[in-house]
């Protein structure tokens, strides 16, 4: 089950109000109530000489009360209210800029992930360079082999048939 902000916010708040309103209810109960009064509070009242005077706008009193009540649960509303309002526009404004910060990330993930194929198609290009120039060496240097054992063999040959062996000029 999924819960608004305000339900979470209020949560505490109302069962801790609810049980005040309840052990308030309780001790109204248990207290003896005095008609003389004329107060709905449950607390004995003490008259003194002014209050005697006013004995008779008690409900007026009431009336003052129940107008302050009212008075104070709009202005409670509206203060929850535009404080749910702020955290609904907090909640917009985070969500919006984790989205940029993902779209962000995942932007630079592809760019990396473009980057990292094209370095993987020039290093085969140039691993395949590398081999083509290596190969072509290598037949060269066999080639060269080849033929210097066939000059060796020629001569090899000449000396067999003549019986001597060629001399070399070392001099200038």
């Amino acid at each position: 089950m999924r819960y608004s902000s305000k339900e979470i916010e209020t949560a505490g708040e109302t069962s801790s109000r609810k049980q005040m309103e309840k052990d308030n209810r309780s001790q109204e109960s248990s207290l003896p109530r005095s008609k003389k009064g004329g107060s709905s509070s449950g607390r004995p009242v003490i008259m003194e000489a002014g209050d005697r005077s006013r004995k008779g706008n008690s409900s007026q009193h009431n009336l003052g009360a129940t107008k302050a009540d009212a008075w104070e649960k709009a202005e409670m509303e509206k203060l929850n209210k535009r404080c749910e309002n702020m955290k609904a526009s907090i909640l917009a404004w985070e969500n919006e800029k984790k989205l940029r910060a993902k779209v962000k990330m995942d932007r630079r993930k592809k760019e990396l992930e473009r980057r990292i194929k094209i370095n993987q198609q020039l290093y085969q290009t140039k691993i395949s360079r590398i081999d083509h120039i290596g190969g072509g060496a290598k037949a060269e240097v066999d080639e060269k082999r080849r033929h210097e054992e066939l000059k060796i063999k020629e001569k090899a040959r000449k000396i067999r048939a003549s019986g001597k062996v060629p001399v070399s000029c070392f001099c200038f």
